[in-house]
């Protein structure tokens, strides 16, 4: 995979003094372990937050799928009544749960509901979802869907839930919310959004609402409103006195949306610009402008350049986050300003100058050394 894209060995020396051959081994141990990171990371927006699997990724990506209700002989157990899915060796069940006392009252007043279970590598059941008419066609079509979906996140399942976003039935719109929350930041720009601004704010901090406030707050800036604006700025000017934010990547992403290149100058100056702030929150501010740069016009773009380039010359140690978020994405614009720490050998731990070497010899490979290469898409 990554390893062709490596430089050929020789017996010149780079920039900073390392015979070629020895980074040429170390860049390629580097690109192997970021390409590792980037296929399981890019199936949402952040690399910081990796969304839990929903209903819809059982049904895709379930070893086996089986239906079930009370066991006529014991209400207290399960029986599988259908199977979907049994994964070569044809042995479904039994199934090790004990039916609670409201499924058991639902099933027995819905006689055409039942409940799915699925297995995954482990080969343990887990309880997936119930299924009553509105989600058994939901789980008919992605079922009739699952081979196309199992390569990456794919436009089609984006539209299906997005199409469902202000569905009647609470159940189907948290699913619908946990399957956006997947979707990357592309294809989240694209949608048609018909939540309310207020619908989102109600569950933004509540306990319920707080697993997803990551995509609340991305399609809260959709909305680009006075509202969502006011909410998101506030949390950015809280969280800079804060050790740890853990959706500061979304709502740096959001602030971008709606302020364009006043967000990006605000970010600067709330966190970018201040020597004390974490590493981890500087990357995740840096996540989001990486997110936009593909995405952004040309002037964002440069105005991120700009930013994250007085970045590293302010804080040399930041320039590996700066390569493993744009390298993630397969972003080499960054590489004009990455160069010259290189070469003045301003970054101090070998794993850092590492990570940097990797992305300016890949950079390089692709002849990018200008935002002109930078992909357009998230």
């Amino acid at each position: 995979m990554f390893v062709r894209h490596c430089p050929s060995p020789s017996v010149e020396r780079n920039s900073v003094g390392f015979p070629a051959r020895i980074v040429t081994l170390l860049v390629c141990l580097a690109v192997l372990a970021a390409g590792a990171f980037r296929g399981s990371a890019l199936a949402c927006s952040f690399h910081m937050y990796k969304p839990e699997r929903t209903a819809v990724d059982w049904l895709i990506d379930g070893r086996k799928l089986a239906l079930a209700r009370p066991d006529p002989l014991n209400e207290f157990a399960y029986k599988i009544i259908r199977v979907i899915r049994a994964d070569g060796d044809g042995v479904v069940g039994p199934l090790p749960f004990l039916v609670s006392s409201q499924s058991r009252r639902q099933l027995a007043a819905n006689l055409e509901d039942a409940v799915l279970f699925a297995t995954g590598d482990d080969g343990q059941w887990k309880m997936v979802a119930y299924v009553d008419p509105e989600f058994r066609r939901i789980m008919t079509a992605v079922l009739e869907s699952a081979d196309r979906w199992r390569s990456g996140y794919h436009p089609a399942r984006f539209e299906m839930f997005a199409a469902l976003q202000d569905h009647a039935d609470p159940a189907i719109r948290d699913l619908a919310i946990r399957e956006l929350d997947k979707a990357p930041y592309a294809l989240l720009r694209r949608i048609d959004l018909r939540m309310s601004e207020d619908a989102l704010l109600a569950d933004l901090w509540t306990p319920s609402g707080y697993p997803y406030q990551s995509i609340r707050v991305l399609l809260l800036g959709l909305t680009r409103s006075d509202k969502a604006r006011s909410q998101i700025r506030g949390f950015i000017e809280r969280v800079a006195n804060w050790d740890e934010a853990r959706n500061l990547g979304a709502f740096a992403t959001a602030l971008v949306e709606t302020d364009g290149r006043d967000g990006i100058v605000r970010l600067e100056e709330t966190i970018l610009a201040d020597r004390l702030q974490p590493l981890g929150k500087i990357e995740q501010v840096v996540e989001g402008l990486a997110i936009h740069n593909g995405l952004g016009s040309l002037d964002t773009s440069a105005a991120i350049s700009a930013v994250l380039g007085r970045l590293v010359k302010l804080r040399p140690e930041t320039a590996a986050l700066v390569a493993r978020q744009f390298a993630a994405r397969s972003d080499w614009s960054q590489a004009p300003s990455l160069q010259p720490l290189v070469r003045r050998n301003a970054i101090a731990a070998l794993p850092d100058r590492l990570a940097v070497e990797s992305y300016l010899a890949r950079a390089k490979a692709v002849g990018a050394m200008s935002r002109t290469s930078a992909p357009r898409g998230g």
